[in-house]
């Protein structure tokens, strides 16, 4: 039987945690220092680094922080479904059904994205890639949240949501697997606790889904306005860098003991 590598995604998102630091420092550390650092590039002025260019790497970090964390949680969760599948009998009826039908959900999801059978170009024809993506997910469809055969369902879709990993989309995607509140169960961590200088589980979990809510706010402002007028210090960046780190090693921890009760 093939064990879930759960500390893979680990270590690849705490391996892209210490580019995004020391990306934001080396800049942090040019702007405090003209002419540290040098370049034979013509287009580029080194010596002109300063605030503006701290904001823009600090807010691109912020970014990139959000899609490495959304790709860790994706990938977690696909190699606990493809455990599941191999674990699946031996769950409770309750959870099985549950599980079905939140893969179900996940399928339709996915399907709405293809809006067209069609070529985009003329002329105007089915599209085959289209048309073999969509056959494949009804095939699984029938096979497992119809058919109950968990050899015909597709780790992938697990992991697959349209939104920003905000904390009820966190909840919602350990859920399809039959995990419950899965950011309860994280905050009972001694260290992201201390993070929040609390000792009570609940009151940390509330205050880290608080934290995720307030990151992914600060994210899509940033996104859908880039001005350059609004700038995050660096110390702000990496209060929310260590608050992701303690949340990705919980959550790998929370999934191991998950996954060791199938």
């Amino acid at each position: 039987m093939a064990a879930a590598d759960l500390q893979g995604p680990l270590d690849d998102f705490i391996g892209r945690i210490f580019h995004i630091r020391a990306a934001m420092v080396a800049i942090e550390s040019a702007a405090k220092s003209p002419g540290t650092l040098t370049t034979a590039r013509s287009e580029v002025d080194l010596s002109k680094i300063g605030l503006q260019t701290g904001n823009t790497v600090n807010a691109m970090a912020l970014i990139f922080l959000a899609s490495s964390f959304e790709e860790f949680v994706r990938e977690e969760i696909v190699q606990c479904a493809g455990y599941l599948s191999e674990r699946y009998a031996h769950l409770n009826d309750d959870v099985r059904h549950g599980i079905r039908n939140a893969y179900w959900g996940a399928a339709l999801d996915k399907l709405r994205f293809n809006s067209s059978i069609l070529t985009k170009r003329k002329p105007k024809v089915p599209d085959v890639n289209v048309i073999g993506k969509a056959r494949a997910l009804l095939d699984s469809l029938q096979g497992f949240a119809i058919s109950d055969d968990a050899s015909k369902l597709e780790g992938s879709l697990f992991g697959q949501h349209s939104n920003n990993f905000r904390p009820h989309v966190v909840n919602e995607i350990a859920h399809r697997l039959g995990i419950k509140e899965i950011l309860l169960s994280v905050a009972e961590n001694t260290k992201i606790k201390s993070y929040f200088g609390v000792t009570v589980k609940s009151i940390a979990a509330e205050r880290l889904k608080a934290k995720l809510d307030e990151f992914y706010d600060r994210r899509n402002e940033i996104v859908h306005s880039l001005t350059g007028n609004t700038g995050y210090a660096v110390d702000v960046v990496m209060d929310y860098i260590k608050m992701f780190e303690l949340t990705a090693e919980s959550m790998t921890n929370v999934l191991t003991k998950e996954l060791a009760s199938w």
